[in-house]
């Protein structure tokens, strides 16, 4: 019978050594957990902040030109600079060909 007890006994050991075991493993599953569900909350967070940046780019984007449109205005744009060109010219030429007639004129009659 003493047999069968230390047999019994050195069975229940082994049964509480593993079990000590277990509630360590388990112990440190339950820390792994929560540090992840506090990395969820934080990430939780994180996405709600992008989703409330992303809703206000998505806001603001319809006050951004597109391409046709900068290329419309560009267009626009060469083309008074260049009807402003020849204004210019045009003027400047007036305006030479006055004073060339004019000095012409002094050198001739004036005397």
């Amino acid at each position: 019978m003493d047999s069968q007890t230390a047999s019994t006994e050195e069975a229940l050991r082994t049964l509480l050594e593993r079990t000590a075991a277990l509630q360590a493993s388990t112990d440190a599953l339950a820390v792994t957990v929560s540090e992840l569900r506090d990395g969820q909350v934080a990430l939780q967070g994180t996405v709600t902040g992008l989703q409330v940046d992303l809703a206000v780019i998505k806001g603001t984007m319809s006050h951004y030109a597109t391409h046709a449109e900068v290329e419309s205005v560009r267009a626009e744009l060469y083309k008074a600079i260049e009807a402003q060109t020849w204004r210019l010219l045009v003027w400047m030429t007036a305006v030479c060909s006055g004073l060339t007639a004019a000095v012409y004129y002094i050198a001739r009659n004036v005397h």
